[in-house]
């Protein structure tokens, strides 16, 4: 017998029971006709030869039509052959199964004479073989039918327990990608770095060759690509994004595409976001199966509710930046003359954090802290505001009072520290002679050692009513000068190396539609001095005049030089110190300028 011509089914998770069956003279054969009978790993029997035939195949499916009718506990379609029920789920094995012998009668009588016609066999030899393996007799079909029951109950079990074990490696891959993920999530990723760190622990966890991301118009301005854009992590291959935009097009759920790609949609409460896919498994036997859909199914899950988060956080955020802009607003209606100086601080603060690496949601909040640091001048009377004239000492107390009154408008806003850091002490100085706490060095907050050097430089890079903007090469080497004395020199060589076209660009627009009146808001940067000095001084004089003219101020004040901010200051007695050579009053007026900012 050339038993090689017969095939039986690949390796299957019935092979256990197969071959449990082959040892108690069983055959277990698959209710569908067409289906191969499961192997057991041991070859072909004569029996599973014998019962390969059409004819065969058809007497054992009327057989069990009959038990699902009658309820039967076993058939007999011929005499002798007999047919019992396998109680083992269909779901979990891929089908209904039965065990099927021939009682010793049926292969002593002419069942096996018809059945061995029917296949094309010689009866005698089939007979011999059949019988060497001491056929069941028809007294034992009791027991022979508490055995088949008692195998398919352990088989079932057995089988049981590995989907068990392979659920719970299916639910610990889950947890692992979710962990990744959340871990992401706490460290404040970005939606477009959360979403590329998504493709590549999936595609890790996964164990395949690439993963995908198609994008919808809904996630590509909070992703910050073009819709339709496929981001892909493992290859860098432009097929692969053909190949997602194809198989993704009307895409409702999870679902395998061949048996070496997996995709997934992303979306939420019926809005698409795009679609998530994986393919070309290189692990185990290279297919995608249900496990693998699993997985991308909890991947684009975890995508799409971060994608939906972002953009909830985003609409807040915008309300909220539209609510403080209403503020600056409202400053530029009393001073329009510094109309814009809020919004040009706040994108150069933005940048010089970006620069220096700080997270993106910090850099959010010290853009809103430079746009708001000035908050507390509408506290600040108009009269004050716009007076052209020299300023009273009460005057400018108020004036220097708007950081404390900025924070006080501003502290019941919810997690704003950074914020209101940022409006509190954005007048401290590096050496520890600002306002209104005399800070120094790192016990600035950070979000105000950058807004101080972006208010500066605003200032001078503005015109006022008393003088004209200072070139922008004066004003660089004097904040160079004043590197770890007023400024960070951290945060400073961070803002030399910003392009500056876009705040040009900004101050441009601004000037166009700034008005001609008020320029005493700013006198907490230029000092009111300095104002008085420029009105009045025809030509450059000296620094030692300018020295004896403070000198004769200070004899006269009754609070001493300091309470009447003298013209030179601090850094004008330092100069005089190491001066070699006399410096005109337009210069000695612009380092003064600066000091006071």
């Amino acid at each position: 017998m050339n038993s090689g011509s017969y095939t039986l089914g690949r390796s299957s998770v019935l092979t256990g029971l197969a071959r449990s069956l082959r040892d108690a003279g069983l055959v277990l054969m698959p209710v569908d006709a067409a289906a191969e009978i499961p192997s057991h790993g041991d070859g072909v029997g004569y029996l599973e030869v014998l019962l390969q035939s059409p004819a065969a195949r058809g007497l054992i499916a009327r057989g069990i039509a009959r038990i699902t009718v009658g309820q039967e506990q076993f058939a007999e379609p011929l005499f002798g052959l007999v047919v019992l029920p396998i109680d083992v789920p269909r779901r979990v094995v891929g089908g209904k199964f039965v065990a099927v012998t021939l009682l010793a009668e049926g292969v002593g009588g002419e069942t096996l004479d018809i059945l061995a016609s029917r296949a094309a066999l010689d009866a005698r030899t089939v007979r011999k073989g059949i019988s060497l393996s001491d056929p069941w007799e028809r007294r034992n079909l009791g027991r022979l039918q508490r055995i088949v029951a008692a195998l398919a109950r352990a088989e079932w079990e057995r089988i049981a327990g590995e989907q068990s074990g392979a659920n719970l490696s299916t639910a610990m891959e889950e947890l692992h990608l979710l962990h990744s993920l959340a871990d992401a999530m706490a460290r404040g990723a970005s939606p477009v770095d959360f979403a590329r760190r998504t493709l590549a622990e999936a595609r890790q966890t996964i164990g395949c060759r690439w993963t995908a991301l198609r994008v919808d118009d809904a996630a590509a301005a909070i992703l910050g690509v073009e819709p339709g854009e496929v981001l892909i992590d493992g290859v860098d291959d432009a097929q692969i994004s053909a190949v997602v935009l194809r198989e993704t097009a009307n895409l409702t759920q999870a679902s395998l595409v061949g048996n070496n790609m997996v995709v997934a949609p992303l979306g939420r409460e019926g809005e698409q976001f795009g679609a998530f896919a994986a393919g070309d498994r290189t692990s185990g036997d290279r297919a995608m199966s249900g496990f693998e859909r699993a997985l991308v199914g909890t991947a684009a899950g975890n995508l799409s509710v971060f994608i939906d988060n972002a953009r909830l956080v985003r609409d807040r955020d915008q309300t909220f930046v539209g609510a403080l802009s209403a503020l600056v607003s409202a400053i530029d209606a009393k001073d329009p003359y510094t109309r814009g100086h809020s919004q040009r601080v706040a994108l150069l603060a933005k940048q010089i954090a970006s620069k220096a690496g700080l997270p993106e949601r910090e850099v959010t909040d010290i853009y809103i802290a430079g746009l708001v640091h000035d908050v507390g001048k509408i506290a600040v009377p108009e009269s004050v505001l716009r007076k052209q004239g020299r300023l009273t000492d009460e005057e400018f107390a108020v004036v220097k009072q708007h950081p404390e009154r900025g924070y006080h408008i501003l502290r019941d806003i919810p997690k704003s520290r950074t914020i209101l850091d940022g409006v509190l002490h954005h007048h401290e100085r590096f050496d520890g002679h600002g306002y209104p706490h005399r800070l120094a060095g790192a016990a600035i907050p950070h979000v105000a050692r950058i807004i101080a050097i972006a208010d500066t430089f605003d200032a001078m890079s503005s015109t006022r009513t008393y003088r004209s903007a200072l070139s922008r090469r004066d004003i660089l080497a004097e904040m160079r000068r004043l590197a770890g004395r007023q400024f960070d020199p951290e945060y400073l060589a961070h803002f030399f190396t910003l392009d500056l076209g876009a705040y040009d660009a900004l101050a441009a627009h601004d000037a166009a539609a700034a008005s001609p009146h008020g320029d005493a808001s700013n006198l907490d940067v230029l000092g009111r001095e300095g104002h008085e000095m420029l009105e009045r001084a025809p030509e450059p004089i000296s620094l030692e005049g300018l020295m004896r003219r403070d000198a004769r101020k200070a004899a006269v004040s009754p609070h001493g030089d300091a309470s009447n901010l003298d013209l030179v200051g601090r850094e004008g007695h330092e100069m005089l110190e190491r001066a070699p050579e006399p410096i005109s009053a337009e210069g000695l007026m612009r380092r003064d300028a600066r000091k006071a900012a």
